[in-house]
């Protein structure tokens, strides 16, 4: 056999070689998560989304990211880190924490799971809950189940505390003290004019009879004022209060 033939029975040895060792070389690695937009990253290099991966890698050191929903900004995420020492099939799977939004109707609630406060409605649940309960004052406490809350139901507390006040505006007393602030005002301009009349006559004519009836009308006229002042203020004390 000749030279040139050995060498291309040499190269043609080490390639099968070289082939069969890099395939050994590689282990077959199932990934599998409870979530079906799953993304998987391996040493940074996007694989795709699914809940079941399967890929092959080299042996070392890999580190794992798998992110719960992509389109998602407050998307949960799990690393972790593989080392693969033989080649062999490996198997992993991975669990998101499920969450839900409880919300409710009126809204700050009050959440209570086992007696402990975990927050207020509108809040963020984790899984792992049976039952809640939920209240606030002046209104009746109710139990709410997993299954409700995981199906997007609205949980209404029924009221149950004393009704409000009517509001001051609209009521029978506003339109009372209104009225009567305004014909005291109107009674004031009219006392007041009549007084002011009387003067000038009187600075006319020096008719020592007009003194007392000016001073009648100024009188009428402050006592109306202060009548006026004190429905105003009654009006002011009210809006403040209701």
């Amino acid at each position: 056999m000749n030279l040139s033939i050995k060498i291309k029975l040499l190269v043609v040895t080490l390639l099968i070689f070289f082939n069969a060792y890099s395939q050994d070389d590689k282990s077959t690695i199932t990934i599998q998560t409870n979530v079906d937009s799953a993304a998987l990253f391996i040493d940074e290099n996007f694989i795709g989304v699914a809940n079941k991966f399967q890929i092959e890698e080299k042996m070392g050191i890999h580190s794992i990211l798998l992110i719960d929903n992509l389109k998602r900004w407050d998307a949960e995420t799990i690393e972790d880190t593989i080392i693969i020492k033989e080649s062999k099939e490996l198997f992993l799977s991975y669990s998101f924490k499920s969450q839900t939004i409880l919300n409710t109707n009126p809204q700050d609630v009050r959440v209570y799971e086992n007696d402990s406060l975990i927050g207020f409605t509108p809040i963020l649940l984790e899984s792992g809950f049976k039952n809640l309960t939920l209240e606030k004052p002046d209104y009746t406490s109710l139990i709410v189940t997993s299954e409700e809350i995981n199906k997007g139901q609205i949980p209404e507390l029924r009221f149950d505390g004393e009704a409000p006040n009517k509001e001051f505006y609209g009521s029978t007393l506003f339109t009372v003290l209104l009225g009567t602030a305004i014909a005291l005002g109107a009674a004031t301009a009219y006392y007041k004019l009549e007084a002011d009349d009387l003067y000038e006559k009187y600075k006319i004519t020096g008719d020592p009879g007009l003194v007392d009836n000016i001073d009648h009308y100024d009188g009428q006229s402050a006592g109306t004022f202060i009548a006026m002042e004190i429905c105003v203020g009654t009006l002011i004390y009210f809006f403040l209060t209701n």
